[in-house]
């Protein structure tokens, strides 16, 4: 089954967060981004298609955030069925 989840991943440490460093994202795929920069931080809030259940996927994205230097926090998106 495929979820939609939005990903909000924040960078403060100077780490680059564009559209190029999200091509290893694992578990998903990025749908949409929108991102925001300021002089000493960067977000993005991604928008993500995957087939694994939340709490697995935060559970792969948290570490692989964290080796870049963000931190992310994921929720899903309401089907409007």
């Amino acid at each position: 089954m495929q979820r939609r989840s939005i990903a909000v991943i924040l960078s403060t440490g100077g780490a680059e967060l564009d559209l190029p460093a999200l091509g290893d994202l694992p578990s998903a795929r990025v749908v949409r981004a929108e991102f925001a920069r300021s002089e000493h931080a960067a977000c993005v809030a991604a928008t993500l298609e995957h087939q694994c259940p939340i709490a697995e996927l935060v559970s792969v994205l948290r570490p692989w955030a964290a080796g870049r230097g963000w931190s992310v926090t994921v929720a899903p998106v309401k089907s409007r069925e």
